[in-house]
């Protein structure tokens, strides 16, 4: 098979809840997707960390990739968050997201006991096995306990056509280049650690699954254009220092309170995250919504969001 070939700044969706944050609110989440793909995402990856994938039952995740396809219709490849507990309910979601039409799976290996490499492997090979569509599977050491090393993304490489794609969230900066090296260049690496962008990008990252994109998706698509597409280092650079202190505060705020938070100062409504997470109150807010202003995405909210 000739799996379809993603590339460029695809946004980590939040997911819209009603107001007492226990129901997904699909009302909000399709105006949440016209929004997105109005800010030129290059794709969209709905069930992902900042899409609360910790919060959701295995039917609201049906729920949310079914209508994000349908109601997307297109316009932008919807990559669906299928990690689970289990290989599995990890199968079993992708083969759902496949049915449904979502244009590729992005795997999280969600564990309690951090996973041996063979018990890795042969998790993705699973899924591998039982889907056609592109997988990108997720290393995100600092949330699972698990860091999938470059070793293993070349054995699923070399062993599965739509095995292509890494999202690399170890914070290793040397990741990028070794995946490529190990892999001669057929996996795909995206930056995941959205305060390292414009390093991935540097060392060779053609893609980048960012959080904050569930936030600021245009600001991403411009510093994604600047040092990728446009190879401009100088004008990547400064555009990134005027971003960076965005992208700092989300990695260390949480990219669910700041994205739900942000998107309620910037007047895009998500609800509020599951309990126990909490949007942020008092000072972390006061800052939030002062970034925002410094980097000037309080002109001109309201008309976007609407």
């Amino acid at each position: 098979m000739t799996a379809k070939k993603f590339r460029g700044f695809f946004a980590f969706n939040a997911t819209p809840t009603t107001d007492d944050g226990e129901s997904i609110d699909l009302d909000r989440l399709r105006r949440y997707l016209d929004y997105q793909i109005g800010q030129g995402v290059h794709g969209m990856a709905v069930i992902g960390s900042t899409g609360s994938i910790g919060s959701l039952s295995e039917e609201e995740s049906r729920q949310v990739i079914e209508v994000s396809v349908e109601h997307t219709g297109g316009r932008v490849p919807v990559v669906a968050g299928t990690g689970a507990m289990t290989t599995t309910a990890a199968v079993r979601l992708s083969k759902y997201a496949e049915s449904a039409g979502a244009d590729g799976v992005i795997v999280v290996p969600i564990t309690y006991w951090p996973l041996t490499p063979d018990e890795v492997y042969a998790h993705y090979a699973a899924i591998a096995h039982a889907i056609s569509i592109p997988i990108c599977v997720y290393n995100n050491p600092w949330t699972t306990g698990t860091d999938i090393m470059p070793e293993t993304l070349a054995k699923l490489t070399e062993d599965f056509d739509n095995v292509r794609y890494c999202k690399e969230s170890s914070a290793d900066l040397t990741r990028v280049t070794e995946i490529r090296k190990l892999t001669g260049d057929v996996m795909t690496v995206f930056c995941g650690w959205d305060s390292m962008a414009l390093e991935h990008f540097s060392a060779g990252a053609d893609g980048w699954f960012g959080g904050m994109g569930a936030l600021s998706p245009a600001q991403c698509v411009k510093l994604f254009d600047l040092a990728v597409d446009k190879k401009d280092v100088v004008a990547a650079r400064q555009y990134f220092d005027q971003f960076y202190p965005l992208l700092r505060f989300l990695c260390d705020k949480s990219h669910v309170r700041v994205a739900h938070t942000g998107l309620d100062i910037l007047g895009l409504d998500m609800g509020p995250p599951r309990k126990p997470l909490r949007m942020l109150e008092g000072e972390d807010r006061a800052a939030l919504e002062k970034i925002l202003r410094d980097f000037g995405m309080l002109e001109g909210a309201a008309e976007a969001a609407e």
